[in-house]
């Protein structure tokens, strides 16, 4: 019975489990912690990418509504200076990518950008979870970080 408590504890060491708050930094220095509830309760959007056999749909909040529960400029408050800004987004992995806070905001931007925690309505496979970022216009899946875990908000020069 040790070996096997042994074996588990250092299992759960080796491979920690990927946090489920989502911290969100502003341009100011100051950064706010969604909870998983805070995101679930945020109004959901889909978007269908093409998958390896056909169709992939994932849904979670849109981007800009993260942007928002974090008070970052979206909509007409981002007008003027908060052009200037862009989110970069890590994962658990240390991965990370860029996108311009417009082309995150649905209302400056025709295009969807979500951070999904569904596909095609179960959990997203745990390689990928528990969030990961979907922009529905991106021809290569290359800014679809996985394991979502800080979203920083910067302004350019």
């Amino acid at each position: 019975m040790k070996p096997l408590l042994l074996a588990s504890l250092l299992a759960a060491l080796a491979f920690p489990a990927v946090a489920r708050d989502l911290t969100v930094s502003r341009a100011d220095g100051t950064a706010v912690v969604l909870t998983e509830k805070d995101l679930a309760d945020l109004p959901r959007l889909q978007v269908s990418v093409e998958g390896q056999a056909g169709p992939d749909l994932y849904e979670g909040p849109a981007l800009a509504h993260i942007m928002r529960a974090a008070g970052l400029p979206v909509g007409m408050r981002a007008h003027g200076q908060p052009m200037r800004g862009y989110l970069v987004v890590r994962g658990a992995d240390g991965y990370a990518a860029v996108l311009s806070a417009v082309e995150a905001d649905k209302d400056l931007h025709g295009d969807a950008a979500i951070l999904a925690d569904t596909l095609n309505g179960g959990p997203l496979p745990e390689r990928e979870g528990p969030r990961r970022v979907v922009v529905a216009d991106d021809l290569k899946s290359w800014r679809s970080v996985r394991q979502v875990v800080a979203i920083d908000y910067r302004l350019a020069e």
